[in-house]
């Protein structure tokens, strides 16, 4: 009876950190702060700004929002047996481009390559277009650190 129980609990942990509930930070477009949608194909690794790289930080390690990108990818990126590892050039979904990595977080990964988990879109969580930019900028940084 034992293990019906600790699946029952796995799965609660894994839904909610992989974003099973709404954006609570208060800064959704319903609550008035609107930003313009991305084209993926226009971001400049060059444009990546510090307080973005902040935000994603924040978003990624769960700290602000509905989703933590550590739970699956690690706290450090480097990932495990669920995610794979964002920190170094390898990409099994996209060319590891800052466009791309946006593009990814906006799709996920429902048919995975090589690891057990799919990724939801956004993580699993409404994200602005700003925190939407920002973890993708935060991602990218990760496998290309500025020089």
């Amino acid at each position: 009876m034992r293990h019906p129980i600790r699946f029952a609990l796995a799965a609660v942990l894994v839904i909610a950190a992989c974003g099973g509930g709404a954006d609570q930070s208060g800064d959704s477009a319903a609550a008035g702060t609107t930003v313009a949608a991305v084209d993926p194909a226009t971001l400049d690794p060059a444009t990546i700004t510090p307080q973005e790289l902040a935000l994603g930080d924040s978003l990624f390690h769960g700290l602000i929002g509905a989703t933590s990108c550590q739970a699956c990818h690690g706290p450090d990126g480097k990932g495990g047996t669920v995610a794979p590892d964002l920190t170094d050039s390898t990409w099994l979904h996209s060319d590891g481009s800052y466009g791309a990595i946006y593009k990814q977080i906006e799709t996920g990964v429902m048919q995975p390559k090589q690891y057990m988990g799919v990724m939801p879109p956004f993580g699993g969580a409404p994200l602005t277009p700003e925190k939407h930019r920002a973890v993708a900028a935060y991602v990218y940084r990760l496998s290309n650190p500025a020089k």
